[in-house]
């Protein structure tokens, strides 16, 4: 040995043997961080005590403790841990414990772990088993006998078909074979399965198969998303020519519509993520084909595309693919992709939308110039804006309104305040919000006056107006009350720009606890038969008022709220011009289960609409992320699978795919129902509008079935609501556990409640 080698191994197993007595200690004591802190510092292959220390551990009551303790064993390499890894991988408590042990176990000795849990993969262990064999063969080579497991793929129990499916991908003796078998199975989860698997865990001999998948005929939309990972996944690979082999892959796919939109979304894909195969430069020049194609569906991709892609080059062919395009779909998309690719302040940016709103293109794309001129320190757009006060379209009106406020602009102020008087209570209502983001002294008299407006819904902006202003949030509606305040505060109170007035990321950013995202937000819950978000809201001590069909224009519904109409969601027909108005103007309207079709696609024809399924919808199934979204942060922790509850649920048929972004979707609904879309959104105006299709009340532990035991309900809520190991530990001991009808009135599902409050936090933050 190397005499510097060896000196350097000599005193790194000095060190670690002086550190031993420490380590033990910390392992043995109560505090959960020195212990975990511990465990970590054994899982190194040069620890000569990991096993002695690390082995009791496996079998600790905290699981936690055993994740962390199976992680640290497969990093120290530990020989005798391989049979009390696999036996922790086939019967431990929670998936992440069990996926945990399984990686490890692969780590110390992938081709004798294999041997040992196929011979397992038989009894009432055989699916965990297949799973377990998936993830210890996960790139090694092939397994003997893999073959054999084909037998299980039209086993008639879900479970183990699919387990089996992706065992045989990870263990076969010809992998190529094995994946091109999988993608033509007639179980829509089992191509799933697969394609998860290979994005998860990409081979260079799977590139040939998909790219055929992806010259092939249309696919489910949940297969399609996982089809395009897992080919980007694919081409990721490898150190040599990616982006070389990557073009190619793109150009062999075809130029048919269906080729050119799967073409320009595999595009987005390699120019993101955390190892990008093209620079913008290289992704714009594969886009370019799909900019010229004639199918318009396959050009608004693309221009979606350009906008992920970012960066000068993807700005440059959004502005000059605009000047050529006749759609106005994708007009609309190209204006976004600008929009988002340059700052909106700048003398170009400006007076390219403002020549859009002034232009006699589709109303959906003088729309959104209208939406993105509203920033604040945009100069020179306060001319467009008020020309656009008196458009016969009501909408777009109402968003000028809105935008012109919003810029800050000096001149905004005269425009506003005559509008106030309008004969129509959507322009009066607009003003009122327009003059809340102008934010000046010169607003409150006028802002004082709309109290008393005839339209609820004007006098309710009018009051959240001045609430927002003044930050006095405990003054009630009453002219006398403004007034008094007004006068002993007008010479001194602050106007403070409300985008640079505070650190919302830290206010409202991921790290801060979900309850305090909705301190001093107006929450209006629109009561129904169907599903009770109040009753969630009241248990999480969230502050709420409800409202019912027929009454929405009386409840004073203002853009700064945010709007759930719960399931059936079955508005009036009065209902509908305050809520289209709500959302126009800078609202977020979310739905549950029905009110996809009864709210959300009434406020917004055209981009959603009810699925059309041969039966009612009545099923558990697990949902799974469709999306790269921050909107999904914290609802799916690791190894978690929510179980949505659908009853009698409007499944989500997405009408324009580039518009509406699917967050959530289900390879279960799709496969038994036709469509597996569960969660969507897409802006409108200067709002948002989402959808999910469960119910916010009837998930989780009051809809599992089989659960007997407090080890099982516990179990459940780790990997299916995400109870996290924290929360996990303090209640565990709780009474309510022992009883299946306290645990499922005391432990709330809040997976489906989470997407909704990261809406929440954009909207507070000022993404959204």
């Amino acid at each position: 040995m190397n005499p510097r080698i060896a000196f350097v191994f000599c005193c790194t197993a000095a060190l670690a043997l002086a550190q031993a007595p420490a380590l033990e200690a910390d392992l043995r004591g109560k505090d959960l961080d020195k212990r975990l802190a511990a465990i970590d510092a054994l899982g190194a292959p040069d620890r000569t005590d990991a096993e002695r220390l690390l082995l009791p551990l496996l079998k600790d009551k905290d699981w936690e403790i055993q994740e962390r303790a199976a992680i640290a064993l497969g990093k120290a390499r530990c020989k005798a841990a391989l049979k009390p890894l696999l036996e922790l991988a086939l019967d431990g408590d929670v998936a992440r414990v069990r996926i945990a042990a399984a990686h490890a176990a692969g780590a110390v000795d992938p081709a004798e772990a294999a041997a040992t849990v196929h011979k397992k993969a038989k009894g009432k262990t055989q699916v965990r088993a297949l799973e377990t064999l998936a993830l210890v063969n996960r790139r090694q080579p092939a397994l003997a006998d893999a073959d054999k497991l084909t037998k299980l793929l039209r086993a008639e129990e879900a479970p183990l078909r699919e387990a089996a499916a992706v065992a045989w991908l990870e263990c076969a003796a010809d992998r190529t074979a094995a994946l091109r078998t999988l993608l033509a199975e007639p179980f829509l989860v089992v191509r799933c399965r697969a394609l998860e698997a290979v994005a998860a865990a990409p081979r260079a001999e799977d590139l040939a198969v998909l790219q055929d998948a992806l010259r092939g005929a249309r696919q489910d939309d949940v297969v399609e998303r996982r089809l395009l990972r897992a080919t980007a996944a694919a081409l990721a690979e490898g150190h040599d020519d990616r982006a070389g082999r990557a073009a190619d892959a793109l150009r062999a796919a075809g130029d048919d519509p269906l080729a050119a939109v799967r073409r320009a979304r595999l595009c987005a894909l390699l120019a993101t993520g955390e190892r990008p195969v093209f620079d913008g430069k290289q992704a714009v020049a594969a886009l370019q084909p799909v900019l010229s194609s004639r199918d318009p569906a396959a050009r608004a991709a693309a221009a979606k595309a350009l906008r992920e892609v970012a960066g000068d080059d993807a700005l440059a062919a959004a502005l000059a693919h605009f000047e050529r395009e006749t759609s106005g779909r994708v007009q609309m998309l190209l204006v976004e992709a600008v929009a988002a690719l340059r700052p909106p302040t700048t003398e170009a940016a400006v007076q390219w939308l403002c020549g859009i709103a002034r232009s006699d293109r589709d109303a959906a794309v003088r729309e959104r110039a209208v939406v993105r001129l509203g920033r604040s320190g945009v100069v020179g757009a306060t001319e467009t804006l008020v020309g656009l006060l008196a458009d016969p379209r009501w909408e777009l009106a109402c968003c000028a309104a809105v935008s012109l406020g919003r810029t800050d602009a000096d001149a905004a102020l005269a425009p506003l305040q005559k509008l106030l008087t309008d004969k129509q209570w959507t322009h009066r209502g607009a003003a009122v919000v327009g003059l809340m983001h102008w934010n000046r002294a010169e607003a409150v008299e006028p802002l004082i006056g709309m109290l008393a407006d005839a339209e609820p819904v004007v006098a309710g902006a009018a009051h959240m107006a001045l609430r927002t202003m003044s930050n006095q949030w405990s003054f009630d509606a009453k002219e006398k009350t403004w007034r008094t305040w007004w006068t002993a505060n007008q010479a001194t109170h602050r106007f403070v720009d409300r985008e640079e007035s505070l650190d919302k990321l830290k206010k409202y950013g991921y790290a801060v606890p979900d309850s305090e995202i909705y301190d001093g937000l107006d929450v209006v819950v629109l009561t129904s038969e169907g599903d009770h978000i109040e009753q969630l809201l009241a248990e999480l001590k969230i502050a709420h008022r409800t409202t019912a069909a027929g009454e929405v224009p009386g409840c004073g519904i203002h853009p700064e709220a945010i709007f759930v109409s719960n399931c059936t969601g079955k508005i009036a027909a009065k209902d509908l011009l305050p809520l289209q108005w709500f959302v126009r103007t800078g609202g977020s309207l979310f739905g549950s289960c029905w009110a996809l079709s009864e709210t959300i696609a009434r406020v917004q024809e055209g981009v959603v609409q009810q699925a059309r399924t041969r039966d009612q919808v009545l099923d558990d199934v697990r949902a799974m992320p469709a999306a790269d979204s921050p909107l999904l942060t914290g609802v799916f922790p690791p190894a978690v699978v929510p179980i949505y509850h659908l009853e009698g649920a409007h499944l989500i048929d997405v009408l324009d795919p580039e518009w509406c972004e699917v967050l959530i979707d289900s390879p279960d609904a799709a496969e038994r129902w036709g469509n597996g879309n569960l969660a969507a959104w897409f802006f409108c105006g200067h709002g948002v509008l989402f959808d999910s299709a469960n119910h916010f009340d009837l998930q989780g532990l009051a809809t599992a079935k089989d659960l007997k035991t407090t080890a099982d309900r516990q179990a459940y809520a780790v990997d299916h609501m995400g109870l996290s190991f924290d929360r996990w530990r303090e209640t565990r001991n709780a009474a309510y556990w022992k009883q299946d009808k306290l645990a499922k009135e005391s432990v709330p599902d809040l997976s489906a409640f989470r997407l909704l409050t990261n809406f929440v936090r954009s909207k507070r933050i000022g993404e959204y």
